[in-house]
């Protein structure tokens, strides 16, 4: 079952076997003894077959298991009570809030750079050596290569196939505290702003963008990737993610991760990034171009040398 963070959900629970106008039943969940959450029933709602409706805690972003869900009928004075009926759990899911993304933004910072970019590059890269033929261009002749085979050689051009786009949460619990002085505090919050931004940014990306590939800066951490619009199994990676200590995080990773997607574009979601962070994207755009980098509570809103730059407080400013 997926909910989305802070909105309001509930779970559909059928049970049966209490008498019609009992009085002192509730229903709970969880063990009957030490309850996560009860609910009472009014007599006036039981039927031989009851549906009840009980309200879910999407106040965190998470997975987690809901039930056993028990009908207990006790007694006038709440001394004794029984089991009346008795229903499985599931499992659910807490997605991240989800925000519209300005036409404007999405398709002239997220998008259009990075295919301009590809168009620069002529969407071709070095593959091999040939035989010069007839017709072709001059410029593609390997002049060190023609002269020690004693003929002319052409570089062997092939359509290149970077395509997509690679998106990465910078999780470094030190890169959503607190930018005042002495205040280096940890604010959970702008975490959670900073999910909310990177699944808004996923959701809004085109079906011309290509595959999308989610992953996070943390130590050892697994590479989602999914088809553009197809985002419930990137929103179920975010729903999971949580801070790292900063001896758990690899920014350095981020070279060989454009290489290993083959991406055409980079998107990076951070608060106050590290200086490896800021080495390690720049890097990575000298292999793909196309790389922006959105910059969430963050005070300090001076420029990053070589890097594109979107300054945002929350993702509502996305809208």
């Amino acid at each position: 079952m997926r909910v989305v963070r802070t909105h309001p959900a509930s779970v559909r629970v059928g049970l049966s076997g209490a008498r019609r106008g009992a009085r002192g039943v509730r229903l709970v969940e969880g063990d009957p003894l030490q309850p996560s959450g009860s609910m009472p029933i009014s007599r006036h709602q039981l039927t031989s077959s009851t549906t009840l409706r009980f309200p879910l805690d999407t106040s965190t972003r998470g997975q987690r298991p809901i039930g056993p869900f028990t009908l207990l009928q006790g007694d006038p004075w709440g001394m004794v009570s029984r089991v009346v009926d008795r229903t499985e759990g599931g499992l659910i899911t807490v997605h991240p809030r989800v925000f519209p993304v300005r036409r404007s933004l999405a398709a002239h910072r997220i998008v259009s750079d990075s295919e301009t970019a590809d168009r620069r590059l002529g969407d071709m890269h070095f593959h091999a050596l040939r035989d010069y033929v007839m017709g072709d261009e001059p410029r593609m002749v390997h002049w060190r290569s023609s002269a020690r085979a004693g003929h002319l050689v052409v570089r062997q051009n092939l359509a290149a196939t970077a395509s997509g786009t690679t998106v990465v949460i910078d999780t470094d619990v030190t890169a959503y505290g607190s930018d005042q002085q002495f205040g280096h505090r940890w604010l959970p919050e702008r975490f959670e702003n900073a999910i909310e931004v990177i699944a808004s940014i996923v959701a809004s990306l085109p079906k011309s963008s290509g595959q999308v590939h989610l992953t996070t800066t943390a130590a050892g951490s697994s590479v989602t990737s999914s088809a553009p619009g197809a985002i419930n199994g990137l929103l179920d990676r975010l729903a999971v993610v949580d801070s790292s200590p900063p001896l758990e995080v690899v920014a350095e990773q981020m070279v060989s991760l454009v290489r290993s997607t083959r991406c055409s574009r980079l998107i990076v979601v951070t608060g106050t990034p590290s200086r490896a962070l800021v080495r390690a994207v720049a890097a990575a755009s000298r292999v793909v171009p196309g790389a922006l980098v959105f910059r969430v509570g963050s005070s300090q809103r001076t420029p990053l040398e070589l890097l594109r730059v979107v300054d945002i407080d929350s993702a509502e400013e996305l809208v």
